[in-house]
């Protein structure tokens, strides 16, 4: 057998990472980030405690991989294509928030938790206000562009909205409304 090329070392180390973070998100929205111990990511994780110390050096390191990853998926769905209309922008941005809500539901249910653990939301609060601030900035440039009279408190409530719709969902899984609420938003804010 041949020793392996500095490629597929490399891909081993980011399969080996994502597992660990992966590992770490299911506990932290199952059990809480304070209930969860290195030794249980590493358990779920397939690995052992020292070569999750390879990787990270604290839970909390984990932890903000996994809202830099979601960071990433936030800017992904406010980058539009130059030739969008403000109602495309708009029709996308809520459909594709929809579709996160709906597909990721577990990683939507931990930003909410997080949120509202004091001693996270702390260490996190820089993280937490940057994906806060994007999404307001980009509904407020949209709605803007749509000509609502109050752009700024019309963001806000969206994202009131949405997150409502997000908290929702989590709890209460298929007996919530989602596409119904879904069909409501896009009438309310994309213009025919």
């Amino acid at each position: 057998m041949s020793p392996r090329t500095p490629e597929q070392n490399k891909k081993i180390r980011e399969q080996t990472q994502q597992k660990i973070v992966d590992a770490g998100f299911t506990l932290f929205a199952r059990e809480g980030y304070a209930s969860t111990s290195i030794a249980a990511i590493a358990r779920k994780a397939g690995v052992s405690k020292g070569l999750i110390y390879h990787y990270f050096d604290s839970k909390e390191a984990i932890l903000s991989t996994i809202f830099d990853q979601m960071i990433d998926l936030g800017d992904e769905i406010l980058d539009f294509p130059d030739d969008f209309t403000p109602a495309d922008k708009m029709r996308q941005t809520l459909q594709e928030t929809f579709q996160f809500i709906e597909q990721q539901t577990g990683k939507g249910r931990l930003m909410i938790t997080l949120a509202l653990q004091p001693e996270t939301y702390s260490n996190l609060q820089s993280k937490i206000e940057r994906v806060n601030e994007t999404q307001t900035v980009k509904y407020i440039e949209m709605l803007r562009e749509l000509g609502h009279q109050q752009p700024e408190l019309e963001a806000y409530r969206l994202g009131a909205l949405m997150d409502g719709i997000l908290m929702g969902y989590a709890t209460m899984g298929e007996a919530y409304p989602l596409e119904k609420m879904k069909k409501k938003i896009m009438e309310d804010y994309v213009p025919s």
